[in-house]
């Protein structure tokens, strides 16, 4: 295999465990940012629903659930910080539609080859070279 399609492929990877642990991160920043709006006049209430309980007296669920909430605030803009030093965005926006969701389901998404084929109408193989072309056919490897 080329070693540029290698290194892209690498690149792709890390890529899209970056975009796995933003989204966890996320869901979870929206778990708790949907229970503060729910339950605004009892906060308690909603530390609770996030499954945040109070430990001791020096800890309170919902200084607890604030400082959880800062802190995946803080993981998320590292995580994008560290994808964006892969230096790929550029690159996948300029894929063509049909291209960008075949790198999308296997990378991004964690789909194999044989489960993402019939997504696009491909086969495996398909996949697999739809995948050579692109990585080999752009400059993300560098």
């Amino acid at each position: 295999m080329d070693e540029r399609i290698k290194r892209t492929k690498d690149k792709l990877r890390v890529y899209g465990n970056y975009t796995r642990q933003i989204r966890q991160l996320e869901r979870r920043l929206q778990q708790i940012e949907d229970a503060i709006a729910w339950h605004q006049d009892w906060p308690e209430q909603a530390a609770k629903e996030c499954g945040i309980h109070r430990l001791d007296p020096k800890h309170p669920a919902v200084q607890r659930m604030t400082i959880e909430q800062a802190t995946l605030e803080r993981e998320i803009d590292q995580a994008y910080a560290e994808r964006q030093l892969l230096g790929l965005d550029a690159w996948l926006n300029s894929l063509s539609r049909d291209d960008r969701q075949i790198i999308r389901l296997v990378f991004e998404d964690g789909y194999s080859y044989q489960a993402a084929a019939p997504m696009v109408n491909l086969s495996r193989s398909g996949i697999d070279y739809r995948i050579n072309v692109i990585c080999k056919s752009q400059d993300a490897s560098s």
